[in-house]
């Protein structure tokens, strides 16, 4: 089962070296409303879109996986999934936990990390 912590929960957390938060909303998210700057939390940070908008249509990111893989990530280490409002985030969460990943899934969201003044680039 996939974990589910709050943006309040997680800025009381003292995370390992190892431990990241992936935001996988769209650049176009990322654009208009900003990124979480997760570094300022001693949170290795890194932006790979689920989801991408073709034309009118949003499609899945069909490089995806293989960016996720480019990361290396160990098996030892706590991945925080965040997208706009906790949706895609599960998703991803859940895909992750079946790689046998610990996954949490930020269920606020950016719009929690913007509600509780959490630093953004």
């Amino acid at each position: 089962m996939v974990k589910q912590i709050t943006t309040s929960e997680l800025k009381e957390i003292t995370f390992n070296e190892r431990d990241c938060l992936v935001d996988v909303r769209s650049p176009e998210e990322w654009l208009a409303f900003g990124k979480p700057n997760g570094e300022n939390l001693r949170l290795s940070t890194y932006f790979i879109s689920y989801q991408l908008k073709d034309n009118k249509n949003i499609i899945l990111n069909p490089n995806f996986m293989d960016d996720m893989n480019k990361l290396q990530l160990m098996k030892n280490t706590k991945i925080f999934f965040i997208c706009s409002s906790g949706i895609r985030s599960q998703i991803v969460a859940e895909i992750f936990k079946k790689k046998k990943f610990e996954t949490f899934n930020v269920t606020d969201g950016f719009d929690g990390w913007l509600s509780n003044n959490l630093p953004v680039k």
